[in-house]
């Protein structure tokens, strides 16, 4: 392939600040045709340099003058505070290329784990995937696993392999990595060329043409190969030229090939890029942020290997009431539907929306309807509003760049949309349509959070609306049992950064120790005497009774029965005591938690002609189950879940042991294909507060599991309940 070095752009671009994100900036791009654009999810292993790559594309493009920092928080990509603050990304980020005549859309995802939702959106927004792999650090089980996810998907991807420049890098050994994780269609188009032992330029494998890459020059000088150079390669080239032909639609090029025959350049890179572009051979390029090495080589792979959008396939569309409606195609005079990826909130704009557009046009000052259907699990209710959309805008970082227009197969951003969450459809208000929503991640590791002071309940409710509108992997629950606030998160890195977006917009917070909602139960029979009587002047109150308590078979729930005889109770106030009794089981009897499977009896009792009264047997039943428990035994009961887990066979024992010292039962193991095993167990849900974190540490990251309330059993008499008080 050539290199083609183009200086087609849009202007430099800002660093930030207000000025940039009401668009003051360079005007963004604006392609009329589909086959222009190219979305590209850049995908890897936190730390593995993708933000950094960025730059260096933004660089060698001349859309900034100089490189930023993840360290000083510097960086276009990286511009949310919380990504600052943390020195990662946290957050989707698009960065538009103009390269030869085309817009690439580079979507920056998180390498972190728990930002996986955000990476997620990544890939509905992208039509391929860009993995980089760090020469350091080689390959990760979570890149491994996005590699499979994207597999399953059908989505062309390439290897960009990262960090050449560092002492610690090994390209042969990262290369044989990725073949051993990816497949053996993982094959380079060029190899390093280096200079006194570092890497100063590419060979390209089918044009034999080495491009050097010089320190404070801009861009790569090409020279032709040097015989030494030629045959060093000469086996790489080789296994690239078989490699293309076996995916060449020409059966006749192999037999030619082997019989010695020099097939055209020309003939193997169209091969290649229709490979590529179908998802079944996948290039990889070494690169160097620091030098620049690569920025030529990727963004022509990006720009003619990847395919376009109207090449690709679209999601599912309905109309409102779930009815499937005719298939949607990347046609800008289609009917607008749009999908919101990503929802940010800010300071000057308000809400800001990420937008995929995959059919019709968006255009500014026109109705659009938004519709939110299939995220109530979440805490995102259905909704469906019209509204009118004023600007649009080309995202670079945090600067918005005003475009008149955005069409199917682009991504644009849309400010003041009041209603709209990510995951929403944005389509025309006369046709509404529904897009089917993405698969995302249950968020299994709770966070309970107070507001430092009453003032400060209605700061937090407000803006917790605001930070889970934009980011469907929370999950915000207010607990019925412990009345306690959860927010629900894919780990502790994830709740630091929603914790940091509540307390940038003024929300004055702190965390508290999560209460397990335990319940209470009787482990014996036992008696109460319950006596409500006070005559302090006037109309008294005049109640007595007397009940029997029992224990019933777990998950059997509460049963009351009326045993008196002679009418020592009327019978209009034995409802009386009963609800006295169920209003205490709420409160508790012992610990404060409720108390549930038991039976209670009314044996006995008085009552006075003028002084009884509903409240006061009331009074009297809540009083008698209190005496019931004092002289009987209570037992806490804590909630148990059933667990399932899949691992890589080799955790398998390790995860295992850790169940066990959870006091986990195990239930099962089952293979579950792919050297994975699925684990099932029952296990405390006191045990697994954390295990969204501790799993991940036990596997390498490779772990995952999900958790289903299975029911209450007795707390061993040698472990102490947590939060056994409020």
């Amino acid at each position: 392939m050539s290199v083609k070095g183009t200086r087609d752009v849009a202007g430099p671009a800002g660093r930030g600040g207000p000025e940039g994100r009401q668009g003051n900036g360079a005007a963004g791009i604006s392609p009329r045709d589909p086959a222009m654009v190219r979305n590209v999810a850049l995908v890897g292993r936190s730390g593995a340099g993708k933000t950094t790559l960025v730059e260096a594309l933004l660089e060698a493009n001349g859309m900034i003058t100089r490189k930023g920092s993840v360290v000083d928080g510097t960086t276009v990509s990286d511009s949310d505070p919380a990504a600052i603050h943390q020195q990662r990304s946290v957050a989707l980020s698009v960065v538009p290329l103009p390269v030869a005549g085309m817009k690439i859309n580079l979507l920056d995802t998180p390498g972190y784990p728990d930002f996986i939702g955000e990476l997620r959106a990544g890939l509905r927004a992208a039509d391929a995937v860009l993995f980089a792999v760090s020469a350091v650090d080689g390959v990760d089980a979570g890149t491994t696993a996005i590699w499979q996810e994207c597999q399953y998907l059908g989505m062309p991807r390439a290897v960009v392999l990262t960090r050449l420049d560092h002492p610690r890098a090994d390209y042969d050994g990262v290369l044989a990595a990725c073949r051993a994780a990816f497949g053996d269609t993982v094959l380079p188009l060029y190899v390093p060329v280096r200079t006194d032992g570092e890497a100063t330029g590419l060979l390209g494998l089918l044009s034999g043409t080495v491009f050097e890459y010089s320190p404070g020059t801009s861009g790569a000088t090409a020279r032709a190969a040097v015989p030494q150079e030629i045959e060093a390669a000469d086996a790489a080239r080789a296994e690239l030229i078989e490699g293309i032909i076996a995916e060449s639609e020409d059966e006749t090029l192999m037999d030619r090939y082997l019989g010695g025959e020099d097939i055209d350049a020309d003939v193997l890179i169209a091969d290649l890029e229709t490979a590529v572009a179908r998802g079944s051979f996948f290039p990889a390029v070494p690169a160097s942020a620091l030098t620049g090495l690569g920025t030529a080589e990727l963004l022509e792979l990006l720009t003619k290997a990847f395919p376009s959008p109207p090449e690709r396939s679209l999601p599912r569309a309905t109309d409102l009431t779930g009815a499937p409606v005719r298939a949607l195609a990347c046609n800008p005079e289609g009917p607008l539907a749009a999908e919101v990826v990503r929802t940010t909130v800010d300071a000057f704009l308000g809400r800001v929306c990420l937008v995929r557009v995959f059919s019709g046009t968006l255009r500014g000052d026109t109705p659009v309807h938004v519709s939110g259907h299939g995220l109530a699990d979440r805490g995102h209710q259905d909704h469906d509003t019209d509204e009118r959309l004023t600007h649009l805008y080309s995202p670079l970082g945090a600067n918005l760049r005003p475009v008149p227009f955005c069409i199917a197969g682009d991504i644009a951003a849309v400010a003041k949309l009041g209603s709209a969450e990510t995951g929403d459809t944005i389509s025309a208000k006369d046709q509404p349509l529904l897009l089917a929503t993405w698969e995302m991640p249950e968020p299994l590791m709770p966070v309970a959070i107070e507001a430092d002071s009453h003032g400060d309940e209605d700061a937090l409710a407000r803006s917790l609306g605001k930070v889970a509108a934009g980011d469907p992997t929370l999950r915000v629950e207010r607990n019925a049992e412990t009345h306690q606030l959860i927010l629900w998160c894919m780990g502790e890195a994830h709740a630091e950064v929603v914790l940091d977006r509540l307390r940038d917009q003024g929300v004055k917070l702190h965390t508290v120790d999560v209460v397990t909602p335990l319940r209470e139960t009787f482990s014996s029979r036992a008696a109460g005497h319950g006596r409500h009587v006070k005559q302090s002047g006037g109309h008294g109150q005049y109640a007595v009774c007397d009940i029997e308590v029992e224990p019933l078979p777990r998950g059997t729930g509460f049963e009351f029965i009326d045993k008196t005889v002679g009418g020592v109770i009327p019978g209009t106030f034995i409802s009386s005591v009963e609800k006295g009794v169920r209003a205490q089981m709420q409160k508790g009897v012992a610990s404060g938690f409720p108390v549930v499977d038991v039976r209670v009896t009314v044996v006995g009792g008085k009552a006075h002609s003028v002084d009884s009264s509903d409240a006061a047997f009331q009074a009297a039943g809540a009083l008698a189950l209190r005496e019931a428990a004092a002289a009987g035994k209570i037992q806490l009961l804590e909630p148990v879940s059933s667990v399932a887990i899949s691992v890589p066979d080799e955790h398998v024992g390790t995860v295992m042991s850790d169940l066990s010292a959870r006091r986990g039962r195990l239930t099962g193991t089952t293979s579950s294909g792919g050297d994975r095993t699925e684990i099932t167990a029952e296990v405390p849900d006191q045990e697994l507060l954390k295990y969204a974190v501790e799993l991940r540490a036990l596997t390498a990251g490779t772990g995952t599991f999900n958790r289903q309330y299975l029911r209450h059993d007795p707390v061993p008499g040698n472990v102490a309940a947590a939060g056994a008080g409020r």
